[in-house]
């Protein structure tokens, strides 16, 4: 019979994954700032991550650090095909040049600088992929091997989020230009993770 990553080695994954995005939560509906959130859950993520890498069995050691290597993977290219779709939107007219406009917000709120300034929209570009990162191993955790249509699920439930909270936050009308577009780009990250994360063990 194939080992199966423990239950508790699971959970205590996806919710490091997951810490990024707590972090965005708590600093929108909590109106903290956002680097002083970041370190609240990103820093105790790590440490997860690091404890279960060096402190669980081998077996149980190697079957996370496959899912921890594909949920990267896959997390990256998700979020590259998700930007990719809308700036390809936007040079072609569909979109406004307000599809990138949390960037700057999260590097403001991480470096306190001006939105426009390179360090904040370094560290929001920064942040951006983590989120990203973070949502596809936490889905890879529990969801390894499922159909990709679960993926696209999963994506489809962040773009409820954010539609819920982005436009309140970036002071943004809730157009269906936004709504079209933050879809489209979900759809292209849900699929690339759920073509990835189903490989997994």
């Amino acid at each position: 019979m194939n080992a199966r990553l423990r239950p508790e080695v699971v959970t205590i994954g996806a919710l490091a994954g997951l810490a990024s995005g707590a972090a965005l939560l708590v600093s929108i509906l909590g109106r903290a700032p956002l680097s002083l959130a970041a370190t609240f859950f990103l820093v105790p993520a790590l440490v997860a991550f690091l404890a279960l890498t060096v402190t669980v069995r081998r077996e149980q050691q190697q079957l996370f650090l496959a899912r921890l290597r594909v949920g990267a993977l896959a997390g990256l290219l998700g979020t590259a095909a998700y930007d990719l779709l809308r700036g390809l939107s936007e040079a072609a007219g569909l979109a406004t040049s307000a599809t990138f406009q949390a960037i700057p917000a999260f590097g403001a709120g991480l470096t306190g600088r001006a939105p426009a300034d390179p360090a904040s929209l370094a560290a929001g570009w920064a942040f951006h992929f983590c989120n990203g990162v973070g949502f596809a191993i936490a889905y890879t955790m529990v969801c390894a091997g499922r159909p990709w249509w679960w993926a696209v699920a999963y994506a489809l439930l962040l773009e409820a989020m954010l539609v819920s909270l982005y436009p309140g936050w970036l002071a943004v009308p809730l157009s269906s230009e936004f709504v079209s577009v933050s879809v489209a780009g979900h759809l292209a990250y849900g699929v690339v993770l759920g073509a990835l994360a189903r490989r997994s063990r």
